[in-house]
């Protein structure tokens, strides 16, 4: 028998489950459900489980992202992560996503766009996945230092439908329109546990980078 993870992920309006055995995918739901998340989390994670059985350890998705979404994320895996004793890891929604591309290139993730506001990735992809070449952060209004790059990159996420934004971020970008997978959530979480890298279930907590917006009753 192989090591099975199962991964998920609700950072964004896409929420994914998948499930891993040794790296190999079993199964993936996706859908762009960002309201009814949390019911439907609980449903998905139950039908794959009962498909391939209680995993091995579990992947969340911690952010940068929805605030609600990711909580929900996180605190579906933090009982799970309990109630099965299997350890949890959590993983950069962000870098996550950036897997989707093929080693040797560089990924710029966005999410979360609200108005000048979002939430800004920036990876190398290498022969294990995504490496960090800076760390996430949120942007509002004003962009990081580094840009704009002048290397080519692709770009994730609500940018690429901003022709001002994408300017702003540098003159060689391409953009890509591939989803956040729950299997790279997993595969991500898979890698880091492979290193010993397992989270404390009662630590686990959300990225927010920001905090979140609140709006005082009138």
């Amino acid at each position: 028998m192989g090591f099975k993870v199962i991964g998920w992920d609700a950072s964004s309006p896409v929420l994914t489950v998948g499930y891993i055995e040794d790296g190999r995918m079993l199964a993936e739901r996706s859908a762009r459900l960002p309201r009814v998340a949390g019911s439907q989390l609980t449903a998905w994670i139950d039908e794959q489980v009962g498909e391939f059985g209680r995993p091995d350890a579990i992947a969340v998705g911690i952010g940068p992202g929805s605030f609600t979404g990711v909580r929900v994320a996180v605190t579906a895996a933090k009982a799970l992560a309990w109630a099965w004793q299997v350890p949890v890891k959590g993983v950069s929604s962000l870098a996550a996503w950036a897997r989707c591309r093929e080693p040797g290139q560089r990924v710029l993730v966005t999410s979360e766009r609200r108005g000048p506001a979002f939430y800004l990735g920036y990876y190398w992809i290498g022969a294990s996945g995504p490496e960090p070449l800076m760390p996430d952060t949120a942007v509002s209004g004003v962009l990081p230092g580094r840009f704009p790059i002048a290397e080519e990159a692709w770009v994730l996420g609500p940018a690429v439908d901003d022709a001002a934004l994408m300017a702003a971020l540098g003159a060689r970008l391409r953009p890509a329109l591939d989803g956040l997978s729950g299997i790279d959530v997993a595969i991500q979480g898979w890698r880091g546990l492979q290193w010993g890298q397992a989270d404390d279930p009662l630590l686990l907590a959300p990225a927010y980078l920001r905090p979140p917006a609140i709006t005082a009753a009138k």
